[in-house]
């Protein structure tokens, strides 16, 4: 692609003195000077940790034909003699970026039907329903989230919540070629402060919930819950908006709606435009009536909890609008939600069942990292706890990340845990003593007796499982889908090992079956 097309009607000017920009093409955009090749147009632009233009100079080695930086700063990049690489400038380059990307790659979002969601708990468990709902009625549709990518060519772990611009763009440019016709994303507030989707135009937008979490990045709550409403500011003019509006910041989501898009308040049966109401529950599923405006529907989806009906709720939304936007007749989706209903499954580290059928106890393992994630999860789970069970939670809290929900995570689980382990999230650089003591100071003292502490994550979960009585139940909370463990380093910084939660648990649950054998079969031998 030539440079002045890439470029035209931008935010960009050239500073290069007689650089004739329609003579220079363009094949390939990147931030990653180790990965710039000859043609490519290299974003020098400054990060949260460290500055871009460092970097100019190896990108135009590897053959870069042009250089993008904020204004002035090219005066920072010192060319090579009889260099041909031409300086561009800008006011934002984020957004810049974001728009170059999808003129690069054919603007792949304003051909695909966009779902965004976001919030900060539902945002994975609503991505992967839709996607769900979406495909069972027979439309390709793409996936972008936290646990996973789908591209329509093949699924792949995800780096982050929502990827740069440019990986973005160029992501929903292979769904096209693997011909999807829609695509469903989670959209971190990070993302969105950053302007990562700053270029797509959303045909709808889902906010579940906004509670105190990322403090460590933005600061304060209201630059979060602003973050959040740019979601819904981007969205198209006849574009839907669904919203739980019982959450105190959802009025700041639809005040921040595009004027003509459709506002659909969606929470408990009170609820005006659309609700779900719980008929029966069992740590198998839920019975639940979900009223949506184009119908009701009775229908047993394969989860628990009073959040996981309403986050069927939103992504049976989602699905409807994004469905009604490629001209699927509501008769062929009713049909198509009634079959894909009950055969719904929660993504990879949501409410993850552990155990087998031989198991004595039930294992979850669960992404829960928030006070108000956790609350959801463990007060779900007691609601379908065995006459006589007893409620058992894992977690911890992750290190050099926000602080003031420590004492918080602390509260909400001994709020509904018979059994409290308090152990090892991510601790980073952090002394793991160090959070754990902020967690327990969320715990009153008279709940003490019911806390174990054991900083060794390993160990806490083998030891959990060794020690509950048949029936239990035990939640492994905090990191879910995640294969890894970021430990501190007699160094000051890190070192990560492989970590899955599931592993352990399983590997524990098979020491417990084995045992369990070695004794019925001793006390056979001794009658």
């Amino acid at each position: 692609m030539r440079l002045d097309e890439l470029i035209s009607g931008l935010d960009v000017c050239c500073v290069t003195s007689g650089a004739d920009l329609s003579s220079i093409r363009v094949c390939d955009v990147t931030e990653d000077s180790r990965t710039a090749v000859p043609g490519s147009l290299f974003v020098a632009r400054a990060g949260t940790k460290d500055q871009g233009l460092r970097y100019a100079e190896p990108a135009i080695e590897c053959g870069a034909v042009a250089i993008l930086t904020e204004r002035g700063g090219g005066k920072g990049i010192e060319l090579p003699m009889r260099s041909k690489v031409v300086v561009l400038e800008c006011d934002d380059p984020i957004v810049t970026t974001a728009q170059i990307a999808e003129r690069f790659y054919g603007h792949p979002a304003s051909s695909l039907i966009t779902g965004g969601i976001t919030g900060t708990n539902g945002k994975t468990t609503i991505t992967h329903l839709t996607h769900q709902l979406v495909e069972g009625a027979g439309v390709r549709c793409g996936l972008i989230g936290t646990v996973e990518i789908d591209d329509g060519r093949e699924r792949s772990r995800a780096a982050m919540t929502t990827p740069p611009a440019l990986e973005l763009s160029r992501t929903l440019a292979t769904m096209l070629e693997y011909e999807c016709q829609a695509v469903v994303m989670e959209v971190s507030s990070h993302a969105l402060d950053q302007h990562r989707t700053g270029a797509i135009a959303f045909d709808a937008a889902a906010f579940t919930n906004l509670t105190g979490d990322h403090l460590d990045y933005h600061l304060t709550l209201d630059h979060y819950r602003q973050s959040k409403a740019r979601l819904f500011s981007s969205l198209k003019p006849d574009g839907v908006a669904v919203i739980v509006g019982d959450d105190e910041s959802a009025h700041i989501m639809i005040d921040a709606c595009t004027d003509g898009a459709k506002v659909i308040r969606c929470g408990p049966e009170s609820t005006k435009d659309a609700w779900v109401r719980i008929e029966e529950e069992s740590i198998e599923g839920t019975l639940a009536v979900i009223h949506t405006p184009s119908g009701d529907f009775q229908t047993r989806i394969p989860m628990f909890g009073a959040y996981n009906a309403l986050n069927t709720l939103q992504s049976l939304l989602m699905a409807e609008a994004i469905l009604t936007r490629l001209g699927v007749p509501t008769d062929e989706q009713r049909a198509a939600f009634e079959k894909s209903l009950p055969r719904l499954k929660l993504p990879m580290g949501r409410l993850e069942h552990c155990e087998t059928s031989e198991d004595d106890i039930t294992v979850l393992v669960d992404f829960a990292h928030t006070d108000d994630a956790l609350r959801s999860a463990l007060s779900g789970v007691q609601r379908v706890l065995p006459e006589g069970a007893k409620l058992w939670c894992v977690f911890g809290c992750g290190g050099n990340r926000d602080q003031s929900k420590r004492p918080r995570m602390g509260a909400a689980v001994a709020e509904f845990a018979d059994h409290i382990v308090v152990s090892s999230d991510n601790p980073r650089t952090e002394s793991p003593s160090d959070i754990i003591t902020m967690v327990l100071s969320g715990i009153d003292d008279g709940q003490r007796d019911r806390v174990r502490v054991q900083p060794d994550r390993a160990r806490a979960i083998h030891d959990s499982i060794m020690d509950a009585e048949p029936g239990d139940v035990i939640v492994i909370a905090g990191k879910g889908h995640e294969t890894e463990q970021i430990l501190p380093d007699a160094m000051g910084g890190t070192r990560t090992i492989h970590f899955d939660d599931r592993e352990h648990a399983k590997l524990a649950l098979r020491e417990r079956r084995l045992r369990a054998k070695e004794s019925n079969a001793e006390r056979a031998g001794a009658s």
